[in-house]
């Protein structure tokens, strides 16, 4: 090991090859010393250049590198949302953001340089537009927390402007009863009919209905109790915590999907904490997709099921406020926002009454 005219830097042998490794002392937000060495640079430099960068990643200046930023980020964002949203925004940083931004600092970022990397993205045409859409949010979500912890003044990617679009409300697909009738009655497998049948005449989602268990469901009163959800992990899937506090709920199910649950849970002997649907997600939208084709419907998606169950509710006329808890959304306004274009236009049925009193 021998020094070098670098601070910090060490040079030694290896396989014939000279290489760099750093070594130093850093202080940790919690008033420790720590040691801190990393080994193989095949240049002083960059050995130079790690130290630097973690310097600034620990002192939070806007000087570090958007790299450093979004190791920061994730460190903290891991901690407050769940894990299938955590890895979702990685992959985003990851394998769109952090090619075109990581070795720039975060004052060099600017909404010109953004907007171009927008540009580029469209151009390729290689994304849908809710994929552009989610990708820019990631970036905006990293830079807010940038701005909130880190000092920089501004964020460029919310003065860029976003890309993409949401996919608007009225896009969603849905089936009527008696689409659905026409459907579950096509010979399907008892599981795939326990499975979407609840899934059309709950609305829960499909995390939700996948988590259930035995001891979820009360035959003699007909409630269902949603209180778990399956969701993506590191290492595949995991049940955990529902989406929202709002989430965690009890459902009254209609007689038939209580009777073809009662008739589920004897055929599985599925009692307690045993769950009543086991295969994948990917299995069971492959199985509607093939069956919905085998009777001449259009295809949708499992939570496509969900929004048919909504639509079915406010044709029969359901207040809003009936529908937010049942379907267990954060707000009655999500709930409005998502389904207000399937509310009949009261106007006309307000002038006529208006007029009464004239």
């Amino acid at each position: 090991m021998a020094k070098t005219r670098t601070p910090h830097v060490y040079s030694y042998e290896k396989d014939g090859s000279t290489l760099y490794y750093v070594t130093f002392y850093c202080k940790q937000w919690d008033g420790t010393n720590k040691k801190i060495k990393k080994m193989g640079f095949t240049r002083q430099a960059d050995a130079a250049r790690y130290e630097q960068e973690y310097r600034d990643r620990l002192a939070g200046s806007p000087a570090m590198t958007f790299a450093a930023l979004c190791d920061r980020f994730l460190d903290d964002y891991k901690h407050h949302v769940r894990e299938s949203t955590y890895l979702t925004t990685r992959i985003f940083l990851t394998n769109h953001i952090l090619p075109a931004f990581g070795d720039k600092a975060l004052t060099e970022l600017t909404p010109v340089m953004i907007r171009e990397w927008q540009n580029g993205l469209i151009a390729s045409q290689h994304y849908q537009p809710t994929t552009l859409s989610k990708i820019h949010a990631a970036l905006v979500v990293v830079l807010n927390f940038a701005c909130k912890y880190f000092g920089l003044s501004k964020n460029p990617a919310k003065i860029a402007g976003g890309m993409g679009t949401i996919k608007p409300a009225h896009d969603m697909q849905y089936w009527t009863r008696e689409q659905f009738a026409r459907f579950i009655l096509s010979g399907l497998k008892p599981e795939y009919v326990a499975m979407f049948s609840t899934l059309f005449w709950t609305g829960c989602r499909s995390g939700e209905c996948l988590a259930l268990t035995a001891g979820d469901i009360d035959l003699e009163q007909g409630i269902m109790d949603i209180n778990k959800t399956i969701t993506k992990s590191a290492h595949g899937f995991k049940i955990g915590q529902p989406k929202t506090r709002n989430s965690r709920r009890k459902v009254s199910m209609p007689k038939p999907l209580t009777m073809i649950l009662a008739d589920w849970i004897r055929r599985t002997d599925a009692r307690g904490d045993d769950r009543l649907f086991t295969r994948d997600r990917t299995t069971y939208a492959a199985a509607l997709k093939q069956h919905a084709q085998q009777v001449g419907l259009s295809a949708i998606r499992l939570h496509d099921l969900r929004h048919s169950h909504a639509s079915m509710l406010i044709n029969l006329g359901t207040p809003p406020k009936v529908v937010q808890e049942r379907l267990g959304h954060a707000s009655i306004q999500m709930t409005l926002d998502l389904y207000s274009h399937l509310y009949p236009d009261k106007q006309k049925d307000v002038a006529d009454r208006l007029s009464q009193y004239f």
